[in-house]
């Protein structure tokens, strides 16, 4: 067998929130987790089947996916589209996707799939404001892995936040707070922070909509904690802002209110966020909030 398939293993087993313990338990000897996963050495069929039955995955998948990661093409477009859609360069990303055809795909574990499912969302949302075509594909690719049994992998966090974005309805409220749950509850080093941050900001933005003014201050407050432990700075502005808001609607202390929401708009424009720091603006004058 190929060397390879550690990496794989060890992909998916992140991919779903296992620890190796976890993976290990009954099965095998925590070093020889950590042998496979390194690549040192390969696992037996009988081990590989036993890994793959608790992972949730066919053995035939991770062998043909250990085998795509051999591929040159693929694994050079996919770091290409993951630096474009770091940068939100959407016309890039769309350049990417449509070189990515469907024999390739199909041949794609589930959660790889999800992760070009997921950067088509984002296109069809900033480049055609195309709203229900977007909704049904990132609805349709989060139920190709999602299970209702607590777990939630780094895609499926990222796809219920991009539901939640499109469409508050009371299910995807509930998802996103058990997806949040889930990450809060995992040993630190498993912690997902990005997800955990993308996840929170949504529900900032919900609450900060349905003007739910103590659950829009503890989900500010800890997503500023995540972000700076991130160094995430393109989301602190807003949880600066929404501390803010949330204090001065609850007459906590109006004047550290009001100053909150001063300091997110300077440091919205200290790291140039225009676009931000407009929104934030519009934000205190819809509530008749003058920050100047």
């Amino acid at each position: 067998m190929d060397f390879k398939l550690g990496s794989v293993i060890r992909k998916i087993r992140e991919d779903k929130g296992y620890t190796r313990e976890e993976l290990c338990e009954g099965i095998c000897h925590i070093n020889t987790i950590g042998n496979i996963e390194g690549n040192r050495t390969s696992p037996t069929f009988e081990l590989l089947r036993m890994m793959a039955g608790r992972l949730g995955e066919s053995v035939d998948v991770i062998i043909r996916s250990a085998e795509l990661e051999k591929n040159a093409f693929y694994v050079q477009q996919k770091m290409q589209l993951e630096k474009y859609a770091e940068a939100y360069d959407l016309d890039g990303c769309e350049a990417v996707l449509s070189l990515i055809d469907d024999d390739l795909y199909t041949k794609l574990l589930p959660a790889e799939q999800q992760f070009f499912d997921r950067v088509q969302v984002v296109v069809l949302l900033g480049s055609y404001q195309d709203v229900e075509k977007a909704y049904a594909l990132a609805k349709k690719s989060l139920y190709k892995t999602y299970k209702k049994d607590g777990h939630f992998t780094r895609e499926e966090c990222l796809l219920i936040n991009l539901l939640l974005s499109m469409k508050q309805s009371q299910k995807n409220v509930e998802l996103a707070k058990k997806a949040l749950k889930w990450i809060r509850k995992r040993d630190n080093y498993v912690q997902d922070v990005y997800a955990f941050i993308l996840l929170i900001n949504g529900l900032v933005m919900l609450s900060y909509m349905r003007e739910e003014w103590f659950e829009l201050l503890d989900y500010a407050v800890t997503g500023e904690k995540m972000a700076l432990k991130l160094d995430k700075s393109r989301f602190i502005p807003n949880f600066i802002f929404m501390q803010g808001l949330a204090t001065y609607k609850l007459m906590i202390d109006i004047n550290f209110g009001l100053s909150e929401m001063k300091r997110a708009i300077d440091y919205a424009i200290l790291i140039r966020q225009l676009d931000n720091y407009k929104d934030l603006c519009e934000y205190a004058k819809k509530h008749n909030i003058n920050l100047t």
